[in-house]
């Protein structure tokens, strides 16, 4: 907000030189930089490929962007001004040339999915700086066409453009551009105060175009937003919908309330324990299950690292065999006093303790008192047969 003009044009003639100068910088930096290939996903260091490859994306994208159409316009020295002046209105319309600048842009969306796939940065996050992105960009090009209009609306004080009316021509650069955004802004958001009000028949024209725009463009963002938000809380959302469906269940079976209390407990353990599964954006099983053996396994094994640790059944064993026994365990919590395994019953199931004491029981007799680590019901589902012993939960006891 400089008030001198002369100080003001010659600092956005250095800012948009510092601009041009690293868009320079980054041309060459693309040539000198790898990339992956597609086809075998390697990274190709051979300055050629680098070159040929840069030449068929960006580079001419690049070079358009680059280019610094404010140092050649303003420079006496080329007179490029002064050769088309004859034209009326042509050097304004060339200065637009600048926003070539804005073409840098169309990489955005390639840099942000570098972003979510490179550092896993959230996919909503990633859609709200892409959202915010776009958001900034069509309000900034509306203000500028609002601010052409308003220069070319003529220059009276009383029927002149917005940018006289208003006396906005004596203020400075950034003070001009503010209002322009706020136009645009109040606009297309559909709120529009009127302190800057279109008057002439242009300014009225691209008005009226704006606010039809602007009511569609609300919609769209006000949706996307809601569509974003909802995918940061989509895991707590599913546990929700889980517990309801639970607590329907209680109520439609009429269990009593310690009963309804363990299946609760029950359901509220493999929530905590399987978070990572309840989504409602993808099934962690089917996904699993579609990888090829090596990849699962080694899934499987970083997910399941902290389980494994705490069974010592599970050391020294090769990988593929831990990985295909972790797929098959399942979670189970039992509170103080449930029975695990009931004497008599099918003894169809193995059972790991990651979690409390439990004791065996022949009849109404302690025989044993087994703790985390330990593993039981082995025999019976190898060889079949039933239960010969019962099993007693002593303190809260998770299972696999």
């Amino acid at each position: 907000f400089v008030e001198d003009p002369a100080t003001e044009h010659q600092a956005i003639f250095w800012i948009e030189l510092a601009a041009d100068g690293l868009f320079a910088i980054d041309i060459m930096l693309n040539f000198l930089t790898a990339y992956g290939d597609p086809q075998t996903k390697r990274l190709v260091v051979d300055p050629k490929k680098i070159a040929r490859n840069y030449l068929k994306g960006f580079f001419f994208v690049d070079i358009i962007a680059t280019f610094p159409f404010g140092l050649v316009l303003s420079n006496p020295a080329i007179g490029l001004t002064n050769k088309v002046g004859k034209f009326g209105r042509l050097p304004k319309l060339l200065k637009f040339l600048r926003a070539a600048k804005l073409l840098k842009l169309m990489r955005l969306q390639q840099f942000i999915l570098r972003l979510e796939t490179e550092y896993n940065i959230h996919h909503g996050v990633a859609r709200m700086v892409k959202v915010i992105s776009l958001v900034f960009l069509v309000t900034h090009v509306v203000a500028c066409f609002f601010y052409l209009i308003g220069l070319s609306g003529g220059n009276d004080d009383e029927d002149g453009g917005w940018i006289y009316r208003e006396m906005y021509h004596d203020k400075p650069v950034a003070s001009r551009y503010v209002a322009s955004m706020y136009w645009a802004f109040s606009t297309l958001t559909t709120v529009g105060y009127g302190d800057i009000s279109a008057r002439t028949p242009q300014e009225q024209a691209f008005s009226m175009m704006m606010m039809l725009t602007g009511v569609s463009w609300y919609a769209i963002i006000v949706s996307s937003m809601s569509s974003i938000m909802s995918t940061f809380d989509a895991q707590n959302k599913a546990i929700r919908d889980k517990m309801l469906s639970v607590n329907s269940f209680v109520r439609s079976a009429k269990l009593p309330l310690p009963l309804a209390q363990r299946v609760r407990s029950y359901f509220e353990f493999r929530s905590s324990q399987r978070t990572f599964l309840m989504s409602d954006h993808f099934n962690a099983d089917a996904l699993l299950e579609e990888l090829g053996s090596a990849l699962r396994t080694d899934i499987l094994l970083h997910l399941e690292r902290d389980l494994i640790s705490k069974i010592p059944f599970f050391g020294g064993k090769v990988p593929q065999f831990v990985a295909d026994t972790i797929s098959m365990l399942q979670p189970m919590v039992f509170q103080v006093g449930d029975t695990i395994v009931r004497e008599g019953s099918q003894a169809d199931e193995m059972y790991f303790l990651v979690r409390g004491r439990a004791t065996v029981l022949y009849g109404e007799k302690e025989v044993l008192t087994i703790e985390a680590g330990s593993y039981f019901g082995e025999i019976g589902c190898i060889m079949g047969g039933i239960r010969r012993a019962s099993i007693k939960a002593v303190t809260v006891v998770e299972l696999q």
